[in-house]
C-alpha cells in the first residue's frame, strides 16, 4: 500500500508538471497510412516492394511473394530465395533468386522461369534492370544478357563488362543507363551505351543508392554509410549533424534511399529516418504519425518505394507503411499520446482561438490548452476539482479571446476569466446574485465576440451578455430563444445576431431585440446541428434535410435551399474557404465540396481522419490559412489554399475467371473463350487497386448480348453465372468511387457458350422431323377418332332421331316412309326400299322407298312384290340374317330395280323371332357400306319392328275403343231420354194441381189465363221432347210461360226480368231442354214465397266460352236458412226431384261432351250480416 501511494504521487507529480512542460510536438510531417497483419502481411521479413501498372503492390519475402490490392492479397512461392523485384514499363513483374528468373504470366497466373540461353554449371545469375528503350537485361558472371520477347528467354548481349562479383551480384543497381555493381575490389559504373567503364574503390558494401549519375551512396558491413563520387574520385563517410543523432556514434547505416523531389530524398537508416538535401548538404529528420500519434523511426525502415501517384511505401518492421510526398493531405493530431499520462477527455476539442503571438488555445474535454505558435509546444491547464478561485469543471465548450483574457465558458459551475501572462483567473462582474447564480449552474455551449466588442454567451438556460470593457455579465430577455435550448451565435456584417436552437433558428438586432424565427419549407421547426457566417451576412447552416442559406431582408427572414448533396446527412461543422470551397464534418469523414463544379469529395479514415465524431461548430482558420476541426479523437487541419486531394485515380481489371465446375482458372482475356454448354457455370472476380478506404469501391457489370443494362453488385467484386443459354457474350466491368464516376476495367472477358448437341442445326432438323412425324401421325389419329366419334355421334344422332321420329309417329306407313326417307338423307344412301312380309302370301310387297324413283305424294302405285327366298332381299326375309354385298356385280341373286348399283345392304325387320319385313338400301360404289351401316340400320330395324308391333297393337285398340265409346254415347243417350221422361211428368203434375187449386176455388178467370199458359207450355214441351237440346230462345220462352204460370199462381206476390248478354245469339245456341227451370222453380217456392213482402227474381245469360253458357239466378227471398225452418213436406220432394234430376243431367253432360258444366249456389247476405236472397251460377254446355 505504501509503495501504491508513491507511484500515485509520483503520477501526481508527473501531472502537474505537465502543466508548464513543453513537449516536441510540431505539426507532422508525413501521416502513415499502416497496412500490416490485418491486411494479411508479414510484418518484418519484408525486403522491398513495388507497383505493377495495375497499380497493386507486391511485397517480396526471402522465401514469397504478396500481390496486394488494397482488398485482397495473393502469396506466390516458388521454393528458392529471392533476392529482386522489378515491376517494369511493360507490365511485367519480375523476380530473381538462386540463380533463376522469374516471369509472372498473365495467362497462368502465377510465376513461370525464364530461362537464359547457354547456360553452364559456372553460371551466376543477378538481378534484372530496365533501360529508357524498356528492354528487360539481366546482369550475370558471363555479361549482360538481353530479354527476347519472341524466344521468352535471355540471351547474350553485353559480355566484355568486367566481371562482376558473384557474392555481391545482387546489389547492383541502374541509374539512367548507367550501371553500378560491384567486380572484385571495385565499385564499377558502366555506361551501356558508351560501353566505357570506370571505378572506385570497394568499401565492403551491403547495398547501393543510386544518386545521380556521378554519385551514388553505399552501406556497409560495418554499419558505415560512404558517399561515392566517380567525377572527384572521392569516396567520403556520410556523417549525421550532431543535433540528429540518437545514438552515441556519427555515422549511420543507411537501408534504403529514394529521391522524391529534385535533390531531396528520404533516407532510411537504423539510426531512423532522415531527409537529405544533395544541393545544400543539410539533413533533417522529419515527423512521422500515425492516427494523429507520432511514431519513432530508428530501426524503422529498411526498404522505401516512390510510386507514380505521389506516395512513398516504406517496408517497416510494423508492415508496410505509406505516406503523401507530393501533396499536401489532411493532418491529424492528438494531445494525448500513448504513453502520456494526460487525463481522458483532452483530445476533446470543443473550440479553438488564436493570439496575436500565434498560439492556439483550445477547449477540450478536460481543461484547456495553449498549442504553441511553433506547433511544437503545449501548455495545458487542467481543472482543479476542488478550487474556488480558479478552473474546477474540466468540460469547456464556449472559449474567446478578447486580447487580455482567455474568456472560458464550461459546462457547469460558472464563467472564468483567464489571463494568459499571469497565468491567473478571476470571475466575470454579475448584473445581479440572481444572474451570478444562474450562470455559475447553467450550461455553456459558445462564447462569442460580437462587432461591438461584448461577447454572447449561449447558455442552455438563459442568453448572456459579457461586456468588453468591464465585464460585467447579464441576461438579454430572450424567452422565446432561451425555452428551444440556444446553442450558438453569428453576428453577420449587417449587425444581425443569428441564434441556433434545438427547434430553428432566430435572429436579433445588434441592439439584441428579438426580430423574427425562421421558416422552414420542408417542416415547421428544424435542429440546427452546424451554421457558419458568410461574408455576404448570410447564414450558412445545415439540419435535417439539408444545406441552407438564411438572411434578413426587409423584415424578415428568407431561407433558401444551397444544395441537395448534403440531404440527410448530419453535419457538425461547416467551413466555407476563400474560393467559396465548402468544407463539412459529419460521421462519414470531412466533405469537400465545390458549388462551382458540383464536385463532392469525402475524405475518411484511410484519408487521416480521426474517427468519426466531430464537435458541432468546432473550427479555426489562423494567420498561415491552415483550418483546424476539433473533435472527439484530436484536430485534423490542412490549408485550403495548398490543400491537393489524394490522387483518386486507379484501374479496374478482371483478375480470374472460374470456368466450369472443374474450376478451370483463367487469368488472360486477350482471347475469346469456348466453354461447353454443360458446364457453363463461372465465376469472375474483379479488382481495383485502390488502398484508400476500400469499401467505397463499387462496381457494376454488363454482359454485352445478354444485359440491356448494367447490373449494380456495389461492393461485391465477384459475380457468378450459372444459366447463360448458348452464344456469344462480353463481359464489361466498371468501378467507381462515387457512383458517378465509373471507370472501364482494363479487361473485356470474352466468351462464347457452345450450343449442345441438341441444339445443333443437325439435331434440331432432325428433332423437327421427328417431331413433326409425332404430330402427323397424332393428327391423323386423332383425325381418325374425330372421324369414328364424329361417325358415332352421327350414328348415335341418327338412331335417336329415329327413335324420336319413330315414337313421334303413329302410322305404320308414315313410320316406314320417315324411315326410307331419312336413310337417304342422313346416311348419305342413294336408294332405300322398305319391304313388309304378307305372312299368308309369303311374298314380300313394297311399302316406302326413297330415292331417284321416289314418289311425291308418298304413294307407291304399283308396289314391287318379291317372293319369299328371291333375290338379296327375299334371301334375307327368308334367312332372317341381314347381308352386306359390297359388289353386287358378283352376286347372281341381285334384282337391278330402276338401274344396277354396285354395294347393297339388306336388314330383316324382326319381331319376336318373326320376320315383319326388310330394308333394303343400294349406292353406287363398290364396298360404300360398312358394318357402321350395318349396325344403324339393324337398330332402325328393331326401333320400326317394335313401333310395328306397337303400332298394330294401338290401331286394334283404338278400334276398341271406339266401340266402347260408341257404345257408352248410345247409352247416354238412353239415360238422358229417361231424365227427360222423369222431368216431364213432374212439370206436368205441379201445373195440374195448380190449375186444380183453382177451380176448386172456382177462380175461372185465373183457371182459365193459367190453362192458357199451360197449354203453350204444353205444347213446346211436347215438341222438344224428342230433341237432346233446343235453341235457347226456346228453352227461355218455356221458362218465360212457366215464371208466368207461377206469378198466376201466387197471385203477382213477385216479379221477375231475363236478359241475354250481347254477343249471345239465342236463335242459334243449343242447350238441354228445361235444364234452368228447376233452379228458377225452387227460387220461387223456397226464397220468395216465404217473403212477406213483393219479391223479385232476375235471369241472366252470358257466353263465358265457345262450348259454356252461365246463366245468374238470383232471388231476394228469405235465404236458404230461413227456407230450411219453414219447408214443408211438398216442398222437400219438389226441391228434391227436380235439382236431383238436373244435376245428373249435368253430370251425364260433362261426361258426354266433355264440358265443364257445375252448379254453384251461393247466399246473398246483406252489410249487417241478414240474409238477402239466394243466387244460383249455372254453367250449362252448349252445342252451337
Amino acid at each position: 500500500m505504501k509503495k501504491t501511494r508513491i507511484i500515485q504521487k509520483l503520477l501526481l507529480a508527473a501531472v502537474m508538471v505537465v502543466l508548464t512542460l513543453t513537449v516536441n510536438a510540431q505539426l507532422p510531417d508525413y501521416h502513415l497510412q499502416l497496412f500490416d497483419y490485418t491486411s494479411g502481411l508479414q510484418p518484418g521479413t519484408i525486403s522491398s516492394v513495388a507497383r505493377d501498372q495495375k497499380g497493386c503492390l507486391w511485397i517480396l519475402y526471402r522465401r514469397q511473394l504478396q500481390r496486394f490490392d488494397g482488398k485482397r492479397i495473393v502469396t506466390f512461392k516458388q521454393g528458392v530465395v529471392w533476392d529482386n523485384l522489378l515491376c517494369d514499363e511493360n507490365g511485367h513483374v519480375w523476380v530473381t533468386g538462386t540463380n533463376r528468373v522469374f516471369l509472372f504470366s498473365e495467362e497462368k497466373g502465377d510465376f513461370k522461369q525464364v530461362y537464359v540461353s547457354a547456360e553452364d554449371s559456372s553460371f551466376t545469375s543477378g538481378p534484372v534492370f530496365q533501360l529508357k528503350d524498356k528492354s528487360i537485361i539481366l546482369l550475370t558472371n558471363k555479361g549482360l544478357y538481353k530479354y527476347e520477347t519472341a524466344g521468352r528467354t535471355f540471351q547474350p548481349w553485353l559480355s566484355s563488362i568486367p566481371s562482376p562479383s558473384v557474392s555481391t551480384m545482387p546489389l547492383a543497381v541502374v541509374y539512367d543507363d548507367l550501371l553500378f555493381y560491384q567486380s572484385r575490389q571495385q565499385i564499377v559504373r558502366y555506361d551501356l551505351h558508351s560501353n566505357k567503364a570506370d571505378s572506385l574503390p570497394n568499401v565492403d558494401i551491403y547495398k547501393i543508392f543510386p544518386i545521380n549519375r556521378d554519385s551514388i551512396a553505399a552501406s556497409s558491413w560495418d554499419g558505415k554509410s560512404y558517399w561515392h563520387n566517380f567525377k572527384t574520385g572521392s569516396v567520403n563517410p556520410m556523417v549525421l549533424p550532431p543535433h540528429l543523432r540518437t545514438l552515441h556514434s556519427s555515422y549511420f547505416a543507411t537501408r534504403s534511399i529514394v529521391e522524391f523531389a529534385p535533390h531531396r530524398f528520404l533516407i532510411a537508416s537504423r539510426e531512423g529516418i532522415f531527409e537529405y538535401n544533395n544541393e545544400t548538404n543539410q539533413y533533417t529528420r522529419p515527423q512521422f504519425f500515425l492516427s494523429g500519434r507520432k511514431v519513432g523511426t530508428n530501426d524503422y525502415g529498411n526498404f522505401i518505394y516512390l510510386d507514380t501517384d505521389g506516395y512513398a511505401w516504406m517496408a517497416t518492421i510494423d508492415g508496410v507503411v505509406r505516406f503523401a510526398v507530393k501533396h499536401s493531405p489532411i493532418g491529424l493530431a492528438r494531445i494525448r499520446q500513448l504513453n502520456d499520462v494526460l487525463p481522458a477527455g483532452i483530445d476533446n476539442i470543443r473550440k479553438i482561438q488564436e493570439d496575436e503571438k500565434g498560439n492556439l488555445w483550445l477547449a477540450t474535454g478536460n481543461g484547456f490548452v495553449n498549442w504553441k505558435a511553433n506547433r511544437r509546444d503545449w501548455e495545458f491547464f487542467l481543472p482543479s476539482p476542488e478550487s474556488t478561485d480558479k478552473l474546477s469543471h474540466p468540460s469547456i465548450r464556449g472559449l474567446v479571446y478578447d486580447g487580455k483574457y482567455i474568456i472560458l465558458g464550461p459546462t457547469d459551475k460558472g464563467m472564468w476569466l483567464f489571463d494568459p501572462l499571469t497565468k491567473k483567473y478571476r470571475r466575470p462582474a454579475f448584473e445581479s446574485d440572481s444572474i451570478r447564480v444562474k450562470s455559475e449552474k447553467d450550461f455553456i455551449d459558445d462564447v462569442i465576440t460580437l462587432h461591438n466588442g461584448d461577447h454572447l454567451v449561449m447558455g442552455r438556460e438563459a442568453i448572456y451578455v459579457l461586456d468588453a470593457k468591464t465585464y460585467l455579465l447579464k441576461e438579454l430577455p430572450l424567452p422565446m430563444i432561451t425555452r428551444e435550448n440556444p446553442n450558438f451565435a453569428h453576428q453577420g456584417a449587417n449587425g444581425i445576431i443569428w441564434i441556433t436552437t434545438n427547434s430553428g433558428l432566430h435572429c436579433i438586432d445588434s441592439n439584441y431585440n428579438y426580430l423574427q424565427k425562421a421558416s422552414f419549407p420542408d417542416s415547421p421547426a428544424q435542429i440546427i446541428t452546424s451554421s457558419f457566417m458568410q461574408q455576404n451576412s448570410r447564414l450558412l447552416f445545415s439540419c435535417e434535410q439539408g444545406l441552407y442559406t438564411s438572411r434578413y431582408q426587409d423584415g424578415r427572414i428568407v431561407v433558401d435551399k444551397l444544395t441537395n448533396v448534403f440531404d440527410h446527412i448530419n453535419l457538425y461543422t461547416i467551413y466555407q474557404d476563400m474560393h467559396e470551397v465548402i468544407w463539412a464534418s459529419s460521421q462519414h469523414g470531412i466533405y469537400r465540396y465545390d458549388p462551382a463544379t458540383f464536385k463532392l469529395n469525402l475524405f475518411d479514415y484511410s484519408d487521416n481522419v480521426q474517427g468519426y465524431g466531430f464537435n458541432g461548430n468546432s473550427w479555426f482558420r489562423d494567420k498561415q490559412g491552415t483550418v483546424y476541426f476539433g473533435g472527439v479523437n484530436g484536430i485534423n487541419y490542412w490549408n485550403p489554399d495548398t490543400f491537393t486531394a489524394p490522387a483518386e485515380s486507379f484501374q479496374a481489371y478482371i483478375s480470374q475467371a472460374s470456368l466450369g465446375n472443374k474450376d478451370s482458372i483463367v487469368y488472360s482475356f486477350d482471347k475469346q473463350y469456348s466453354i461447353p454448354y454443360s458446364d457453363r457455370s463461372m465465376e469472375v472476380e474483379f479488382a481495383v487497386a485502390y488502398f484508400n478506404n476500400a469499401d467505397k469501391v463499387t462496381y457494376r457489370y454488363q454482359v454485352e448480348g445478354f444485359d440491356n443494362d448494367w447490373k449494380y453488385l456495389g461492393n461485391n467484386n465477384l459475380v457468378r453465372f450459372t444459366s447463360l443459354p448458348p452464344g456469344q457474350y462480353k463481359l464489361k466491368v466498371q468501378a467507381s468511387l462515387n457512383r458517378v464516376d465509373w471507370v472501364d476495367a482494363n479487361d473485356i472477358f470474352s466468351f462464347e457458350i457452345e450450343s449442345p448437341y441438341w441444339m445443333a442445326w443437325w439435331f434440331i432438323s432432325l428433332l423437327v422431323l421427328a417431331i413433326g412425324s409425332i404430330i402427323w401421325m397424332i393428327v391423323r389419329n386423332r383425325n381418325k377418332k374425330i372421324q369414328e366419334q364424329q361417325e358415332e355421334l352421327e350414328a348415335e344422332q341418327a338412331i335417336n332421331y329415329f327413335a324420336v321420329s319413330i315414337y313421334e309417329t303413329n302410322s305404320v306407313k308414315a313410320i316406314l316412309w320417315d324411315v326410307a326417307k331419312n336413310c337417304i338423307g342422313r346416311l348419305h344412301f342413294e336408294d332405300c326400299v322398305i319391304y313388309l312380309l304378307d305372312h299368308e302370301r309369303k311374298v314380300l310387297i313394297q311399302r316406302a322407298a326413297h330415292g331417284p324413283k321416289s314418289p311425291v305424294s308418298y304413294e307407291i302405285k304399283e308396289p314391287m312384290e318379291i317372293p319369299l327366298g328371291k333375290g338379296i332381299t327375299g334371301s334375307v326375309a327368308a334367312s332372317g340374317r341381314a347381308e352386306l354385298i359390297a359388289d353386287t356385280t358378283k352376286d347372281p341373286r341381285y334384282i337391278v330395280d330402276d338401274e344396277r348399283r354396285c354395294s347393297e345392304i339388306a336388314v330383316p325387320i324382326i319381331s319376336n323371332g318373326k320376320v315383319l319385313g326388310v330394308i333394303d338400301c343400294e349406292h353406287s360404289k363398290k364396298g360404300f357400306f360398312t358394318q357402321k351401316h350395318l349396325s344403324i340400320l339393324t337398330t332402325i330395324a328393331s326401333l320400326c319392328a317394335n313401333k310395328i308391333v306397337k303400332a298394330k297393337a294401338e290401331a286394334e285398340r283404338a278400334k276398341a275403343e271406339a266401340t266402347l265409346m260408341d257404345t257408352q254415347r248410345k247409352m247416354a243417350d238412353v239415360e238422358m231420354q229417361a231424365l227427360r221422361a222423369q222431368m216431364n211428368p213432374h212439370f206436368i203434375f205441379n201445373c195440374l194441381n195448380s190449375i186444380n187449386r183453382y177451380i176448386v176455388k172456382s177462380d175461372q178467370a185465373t183457371a182459365s189465363l193459367y190453362l192458357t199458359r199451360f197449354a203453350k207450355l204444353i205444347r213446346l214441351i211436347l215438341d222438344n221432347s224428342n230433341s237432346k237440346s233446343v235453341t235457347l230462345s226456346n228453352e227461355l220462352e218455356a221458362l218465360r210461360l212457366y215464371i208466368e204460370m207461377e206469378s198466376i199462381r201466387f197471385e203477382k206476390k213477385f216479379s221477375y226480368s231475363i236478359s241475354v248478354s250481347e254477343g249471345v245469339q239465342a236463335d242459334s245456341i243449343y242447350v238441354p231442354p228445361l235444364i234452368i227451370q228447376p233452379y228458377v222453380e225452387n227460387a220461387i217456392w223456397h226464397g220468395l214465397l216465404h217473403k212477406e213482402t213483393a219479391g223479385h227474381l232476375t235471369i241472366h245469360i252470358t257466353r263465358k266460352t265457345d262450348s259454356l253458357l252461365e246463366c245468374v239466378i238470383e232471388d231476394n227471398g228469405v235465404g236458404r236458412v230461413r227456407a230450411k225452418e219453414l219447408k214443408s213436406k211438398s216442398a222437400s220432394t219438389k226441391k228434391s226431384l227436380g235439382m236431383k234430376l238436373t244435376e245428373d243431367r249435368l253430370a251425364l253432360l260433362t261426361k258426354q261432351i266433355q264440358a265443364e258444366a257445375s252448379v254453384e249456389v251461393n247466399d246473398i247476405i246483406t252489410s249487417n250480416g241478414e240474409a238477402a236472397g239466394t243466387k244460383v251460377i249455372l254453367k250449362i254446355p252448349i252445342d252451337g
